[in-house]
């Protein structure tokens, strides 16, 4: 898993969710790339050193890579936010979110020695990441606390589709034959291009309750497309069983390819007819049920309510 790749999504998600948006997947993210070795871009003031190693410097291009043998004191630039001269120092994710604002010499720095170092600069506040865009601000509290974080999944309630979120993984409610339809589905195959329905017609359709992974082409922020299909409402005791299996077989997709972060619509509760109610209470179940039982992991599902009707009722059970 690209670690930066999946903060750049939170961060999205984030924004996207608006004022009321829940910090915990940022965290659980952050925490996991300190386990994991990630390292950020900091920005630093050009040494004396290197420019003197430089030659002219006019012939060096953004992305050169210049090689010391020799130990070469390296300060990170700063943000400076008051009169006593606090600052916070920038992080970015990578030379796109950089490339937003001043350019910069910049160095690979692992978060872990980034967040454990904080501490020997008074003045610093803590780090901004991607302070020219869609910016967040982690001060020295918050930096302490993910350092001993214990990292879980997440369920984050969102207002929109699964295309308007970012995600390593984007849940279709596809129909059994997996070659578009209406709703969700017509949406994604539309914003993924002629090449899903290409590799969706070598895949044989899908059963109810099943999924099945495909590639998700044009959509470039996201890995992979799960498509799964819904049971038609019939007020049976199978239709709970199958919609509860659309969810958990999703999520066991997700995982068994190594994306850690998923984004759900509303299974069967459009022209499948599944009344709201029911179906929130049953993606819940089955949604926090297997996360229960993938204890540890990192997994930041997302549960997409295109239609206030849906938000309302994920909402309701929220606060019953």
């Amino acid at each position: 898993m690209d670690n930066l790749k999946e903060l750049e999504r939170t961060i999205y998600n984030c924004y996207f969710a608006g004022e009321d948006s829940p910090p915990e997947p940022i965290f659980d993210v952050l925490a996991d790339g300190i386990r994991n070795d990630m390292d950020f871009l900091v920005p630093i003031e050009t040494p004396e050193e290197l420019i003197n190693m430089m030659g002219d410097a006019g012939d060096v291009q953004p992305g050169d890579t210049i090689t010391s043998k020799e130990d070469i004191d390296i300060k990170f630039r700063h943000l400076v936010v008051n009169e006593k001269g606090e600052y916070f120092i920038p992080l970015f994710t990578s030379k796109e979110e950089m490339s937003k604002g001043q350019p910069s010499s910049l160095i690979n720095q692992p978060a872990k020695t980034l967040f454990e170092m904080v501490d020997n600069w008074p003045k610093c506040l803590g780090y901004m990441i991607n302070p020219w865009d869609r910016k967040i601000v982690i001060n020295k509290d918050i930096i302490h606390m993910i350092l001993e974080y214990d990292r879980s999944a997440f369920i984050t309630i969102v207002r929109g589709g699964v295309l308007d979120v970012h995600v390593a993984a984007i849940v279709n409610a596809a129909n059994n034959t997996l070659l578009g339809g209406g709703g969700v589905d017509g949406a994604i195959h539309r914003a993924a291009g002629p090449g899903l329905l290409a590799e969706c017609k070598t895949l044989g359709g899908c059963d109810t309750g099943d999924a099945k992974v495909t590639e998700a082409y044009n959509i470039d922020y996201a890995d992979a497309i799960i498509h799964t299909v819904g049971p038609v409402y019939s007020g049976s005791a199978e239709d709970a069983d199958l919609l509860s299996s659309c969810y958990l077989n999703s999520l066991d997709k997700a995982f068994e390819n190594g994306y850690s972060s998923i984004a759900f619509p509303c299974i069967s509760t459009g022209v499948y007819g599944y009344p709201l109610d029911e179906a929130a209470m049953i993606a819940l179940t089955a949604i926090s049920d297997w996360l229960k039982d993938h204890e540890g992991i990192l997994m930041n599902v997302y549960v997409c309510c295109f239609r206030d009707e849906e938000l309302e009722a994920y909402m309701k059970l929220i606060s019953d």
